[in-house]
């Protein structure tokens, strides 16, 4: 006997709400007069079962689409999110999703279209303009990621989905009023909120960093991310005192294929989203993560990945926050070439940071590096930690009680402490203090060509080293390290860099944000 549709759906709805209540009982009995939040289930057909079907969907949420056997992406058609009023809310064309497949290079004049988001709210007034996956298949589940911030609180959408957009047996599209949902209420604007799943309060880490930027520009609040791989890319605009905290930097992994090769430039914002054929005007850079005009953001136990490999420069982070501070906590920042981008003043702590070519480098008027994980994966026989950016004043780039690692087959004597850039505007403010270091690291330890600004350092600009020792705590001879680099006294290391209070003391903030 054939069911309908019509039938299983209901079914499942009615089971869920049991389920629920029976959860609510039990968390709530002291309250008779809780009454559970309904959350969406799944449509099932016979071809297909899809999420999210019914209510309190989440802001932001993804579409999934389960078949039975392995489906295929098409080349032609649409998918579009109808609010009720029959307007479209949303809208991805397969065949932009075709032509963006291999990431032609994005500059400002790539005429804007699907296959790209421009990530961010309305609530900050700026958005990132990047290439992005819209629909991918993993086994048998075809996922749709909707355009960011096209979805309203409290309002109802259809999803409609032409035939050819997806190719699997029995499939031939959804029609208008099949398959429909509503979003929950927003969440109260507290101290705390989830990321992760379909029960939290936002499936995605941008969603849940769009409703922070709706509480205030000054309102702290906290992003618990649940354990999981979260393919996104991230914009964090003008957003103090956040905090995005993982379940553990093995667990909770935040990734993205993005380079230079891809879009090109570090990016930054712009202020409205482009119509579809107009030029972006701006890209919104390699990075997997985009930090703008923020203060004290703080990451904690959770990692960023950027998967693009050996070839091109592809962050992980930029933190372009003249002023800001980041502080960073038990994470891992994994790429290659210019793993991490800074400006401001930026603490890692018991952090791994793994890269190739110049893996950490920017602007920063002081970035510590305290017991941190630095691992060099050099690929062509050799890399470059450090290129620094600095201004004459600036303390720079300091690694305190840090173990220098490699992998992937580096070579002994490979790897230098840094490189500098070449510029007479800029200083390279880079030191090492009592920090433990393995024989990928060159017995110059400084690569001079070109030659620093300074030619030769003093206790507070150039190159630096203080107490530098091999994985055994065995001090290292530094006879033949590079000639214009200094050997720091003790004085000058107790003045200068000795805890987070010397490296920041020229901070406007005060140091005891650091402590």
């Amino acid at each position: 006997m054939k069911i309908s549709r019509e039938r299983i759906a209901a079914a499942m709805t009615v089971l869920l709400a049991v389920s629920a209540c029976e959860k609510g009982s039990a968390a709530d009995e002291n309250q008779d007069t809780a009454q559970p939040v309904e959350r969406p289930t799944e449509l099932v057909t016979e071809v297909y079962r899809a999420y999210p079907y019914g209510k309190n969907a989440c802001v932001d949420s993804y579409l999934t689409i389960e078949f039975g056997t392995v489906p295929e992406t098409g080349t032609s058609g649409q998918i579009r999110i109808i609010r009720a009023d029959g307007t479209v809310a949303d809208m991805i064309d397969m065949a932009d999703v075709a032509a963006a497949a291999d990431r032609p290079q994005m500059t400002g004049e790539t005429l804007f279209n699907t296959a790209m988001d421009a990530i961010g709210s309305g609530a900050t007034g700026y958005y990132r303009i990047v290439w992005y996956d819209p629909v991918t298949v993993d086994g048998n589940t075809v996922t749709v990621r909707l355009h960011s911030d096209r979805l309203d609180y409290g309002e109802e959408y259809s999803v409609e989905i032409d035939d050819g957009v997806i190719l699997a047996d029995g499939f031939d599209g959804i029609a208008s009023g099949e398959w429909t949902f509503s979003v929950m209420q927003s969440p109260e604007k507290d101290a705390e909120v989830t990321a992760g799943g379909r029960d939290s309060d936002f499936m995605t880490i941008q969603g849940a960093v769009n409703f922070a930027n709706s509480c205030g520009q000054s309102h702290e609040l906290t992003i618990s991310v649940a354990a999981g791989i979260y393919e996104e890319q991230l914009y964090i605009r003008s957003k103090n005192n956040l905090t995005i905290k993982g379940a553990g930097k093995g667990n909770t992994v935040i990734r993205a294929d993005n380079c230079n090769d891809y879009v090109n430039g570090v990016g930054s914002g712009v202020t409205s989203v482009p119509e579809i054929g107009e030029p972006v005007s701006r890209t919104g850079g390699r990075s997997v993560v985009l930090v703008e005009n923020c203060d004290m953001l703080r990451l904690e136990d959770l990692s960023i990945e950027n998967t693009h490999g050996h070839g091109s420069q592809a962050e992980t982070i930029y933190f372009n926050c003249d002023n800001g501070r980041l502080i960073a906590s038990g994470c891992n920042f994994t790429s290659e070439q210019d793993t991490i981008e800074l400006k401001g003043w930026c603490l890692f702590r018991g952090c791994k940071v793994t890269g190739d070519v110049d893996f950490i480098w920017g602007y920063a008027k002081a970035a510590l590096f305290d017991s941190c994980e630095i691992c060099s994966c050099s690929n062509d026989g050799g890399g470059y930690v450090v290129q620094a950016r600095c201004a004459a004043g600036d303390r720079g780039f300091v690694f305190l009680d840090c173990t220098l690692t490699s992998e992937g087959g580096t070579e002994e004597g490979s790897v230098y402490l840094a490189r500098s850039g070449g510029s007479r505007d800029y200083y390279d403010n880079v030191s090492y203090i009592s920090c433990r270091m393995s024989s990928h690291i060159s017995d110059a330890g400084w690569y001079s060509n070109p030659a620093p600004n300074p030619s030769s350092a003093t206790s507070s600009q150039g190159w630096k080293e203080y107490r530098s020792m091999n994985l055994s705590g065995v001090p290292l001879d530094l006879s033949s390290r590079y000639q214009g680099s200094a050997e720091l006294s003790q004085s000058d290391c107790e003045a200068l860099y000795k805890d987070a209070a010397a490296v920041f003391s020229e901070c406007p903030h005060g140091t005891s944000w650091a402590e």
